[in-house]
């Protein structure tokens, strides 16, 4: 069984090593914090480093994401990128009907860095994260862990969406 390392880091390094922000601009907002005292979120924000919603996610629910010791994640990688912003909607639906066609077999994270929408060190921080025991499979494979069809990733996504 493998186990989650908890997650104390403050939300600017967060992001860097998820490859959202990269060091200069880490570097240059927390200099502005240290002279504003503004939040360090809100800064990268209205720099537009990155999106609120976003940054939100990361400050207020990534550490229980990664801290979760009781019971497993329940939802799929695609919840959460969307849940933090990287990805909306119709890019979601997009892999998965490229799925659901067999034009293409691509782990959702790796798609969506295929096609340019995310970083593939971004899906990898997540996948890490929060599916550590994934994070050696690859992206080019049908999960041995999931054995939902892209049926049902699909019906899943269209009730998150009402």
């Amino acid at each position: 069984m493998i186990t989650k390392k908890p997650t104390n880091k403050r939300l600017g390094e967060i992001l860097r090593q998820a490859n959202l922000v990269s060091s200069s601009q880490l570097e240059e907002a927390l200099s502005e914090q240290s002279q504003t005292h503004n939040r360090i979120g809100d800064i990268l924000v209205r720099r537009g480093w990155v999106k609120r919603e976003t940054a939100d996610f990361f400050a207020t629910h990534w550490a229980n994401l990664v801290n979760e010791t009781e019971k497993p994640l329940k939802q799929p990688l695609g919840h959460y990128l969307k849940e933090a912003g990287l990805l909306d909607d119709e890019q979601i639906n997009t892999i998965i009907s490229e799925q659901d066609q067999g034009k293409l077999w691509v782990r959702l994270g790796a798609s969506a860095a295929l096609k340019g929408w995310l970083k593939q060190s971004t899906v990898d921080f997540f996948v890490e994260h929060l599916f550590p025991e994934q994070a050696s499979d690859s992206p080019f494979t049908k999960a041995k862990s999931s054995q939902k069809t892209a049926k049902g990733r699909r019906s899943w996504f269209f009730s998150q969406m009402k």
